[in-house]
């Protein structure tokens, strides 16, 4: 494993981390809706499906997903059903931002569950894994499953560790928005629209 490609896979993996996908509108929602706690649960909950879509990658299932045009659908009109139902779930929230009414915040069970589900169950996530993880490892190598592993759980930590910023950062803005009910509206309806639109995209997409 030649250092050369460590520094490459981090510096390539920090970028794309960066790039707001699903999950980190969703960390950024709770960060902003239900305050710093709610959003780092959310982060936990997405970081552990973040390892299963390594998994999946390293021991077949991104190679299922890709020779099977019928699991792909399934997982993909799951995963988009998903993200359907958060958005939808945004549209209808009148749940004001104050912390007076924490004793409705969702629970911590939620927020883990939502934040895993949100990471999970998107098949082009794990078809990226496969495509991307590869491109860093020796694949003649005997012990390839467990570079991509290490790669992965690399990769894992950082999403982890760049999450929980754009959460605590995502929560600093709350108080702000707290005194003003109208940005608290158009925000949940914002965040549901962009949940539907990931859904569609997802919906109408192809493997590559």
């Amino acid at each position: 494993m030649e250092l050369t490609n460590i520094y490459l896979f981090v510096l390539v993996s920090f970028i794309l981390i960066l790039t707001p996908g699903p999950t980190t509108i969703y960390i950024i929602t709770k960060g902003m809706t239900e305050g710093p706690q709610a959003a780092c649960k959310a982060v936990l909950g997405a970081s552990i499906g973040d390892m299963f879509q390594v998994l999946a990658a390293a021991f077949g299932l991104a190679a299922l997903l890709e020779a099977s045009s019928l699991a792909f659908f399934i997982i993909k009109l799951l995963g988009a059903s998903y993200l359907f139902y958060v958005g939808i779930s945004c549209l209808l929230n009148k749940q004001k931002m104050s912390v007076a009414t924490s004793n409705v915040q969702s629970t911590g069970k939620d927020l883990f569950l939502t934040g895993f589900l949100t990471s999970a169950l998107n098949p082009k996530t794990t078809l990226f894994f496969l495509s991307f993880l590869p491109q860093f490892i020796d694949n003649k190598s005997a012990y390839a499953n467990q570079q991509m592993i290490l790669f992965g759980v690399v990769f894992v930590i950082m999403g982890f560790a760049i999450l929980n910023i754009y959460a605590l950062a995502a929560a600093k803005i709350r108080s702000w928005m707290e005194s003003n009910e109208k940005i608290q509206e158009y925000f949940n309806w914002l965040t549901g629209l962009i949940f539907v639109g990931f859904g569609l995209r997802l919906a109408f997409s192809e493997r590559k």
